[in-house]
């Protein structure tokens, strides 16, 4: 029989993070409090400061908390869903996976949503526009409506009447899908971020039902290029430019 090690489910790193957002969610630590030192917090976890470090990048990426130079680590104000969402959740797809899958999604869904302008039926204005109202009724509950993301964009692929990029889409999706759930949970840290991506969506159903091809690939594409550059803004991308 082969001799291995227990199999640990999960980062050490990842488990410090996952419980000072539980001491944050808490109320332990509230927006504005300032984080004991790495020293102090290696000591109470028992851990390396390296492990301090890599647990302080996730809560960053997350934007549970902030460095500020001379100052140390303070809690930011953060969108409450956060809280309810475990650590593994922001980390469903890499930093190079993302921006290969937003590439990709770029220049498929502009070819894409051209078509569905061109060759939508009554039959999909009313899918899409119904898939419009989930998002909307998402905004306010405890949903980051990703399944209702993922529906729409697949809508506009049904409507493009081409089924080899259907299929594209149905190979994608699993990827897309978490890529959605990634991208959400780091861009709903920002305020007034959910309505924004649900006016962008309502512009591309409008550029369809019109019939409008030049603006509904406008709208496709400066939605997936916000997306990237927002996901940069809110420090998921650190290091890359737009």
């Amino acid at each position: 029989m082969l001799r291995v090690e227990q199999v640990q489910t999960k980062k050490m790193s990842e488990d410090v993070a996952e419980q000072i957002k539980k001491i944050i969610s808490d109320g332990d630590l509230k927006p504005g409090d300032k984080l004991p030192s790495l020293r102090s917090l290696a000591e109470s976890f028992q851990v390396g400061q390296s492990t301090i470090r890599e647990a302080f990048s996730v809560l960053k990426t997350i934007g549970l908390i902030e460095t500020r130079q001379g100052e140390g680590t303070f809690v930011r104000a953060h969108h409450p869903l956060t809280l309810h969402q475990p650590i593994s959740d922001f980390l469903l797809i890499n930093k190079d996976d993302m921006i290969d899958l937003l590439d990709v999604r770029k220049m498929l869904e502009r070819g894409t949503v051209a078509l569905a302008a061109k060759r939508r039926t009554d039959d999909d204005l009313r899918k899409i526009e119904s898939v419009l109202k989930q998002m909307e009724n998402d905004l306010h509950s405890e949903s980051f409506g990703e399944d209702a993301d993922w529906a729409f964009h697949f809508a506009i692929a049904e409507a493009s009447r081409n089924k080899i990029v259907i299929s594209l889409m149905e190979e994608l999706s699993t990827k897309i899908k978490s890529g959605l759930k990634a991208s959400r949970l780091q861009m709903y840290v920002t305020p007034g971020m959910p309505e924004q991506l649900l006016a962008e969506h309502r512009n591309i159903f409008i550029a369809i039902q019109e019939q409008n091809v030049e603006e509904a690939e406008k709208y496709m594409v400066n939605h997936l290029v916000g997306v990237r550059e927002q996901l940069i803004a809110t420090n998921l991308f650190e290091g890359e430019s737009s």
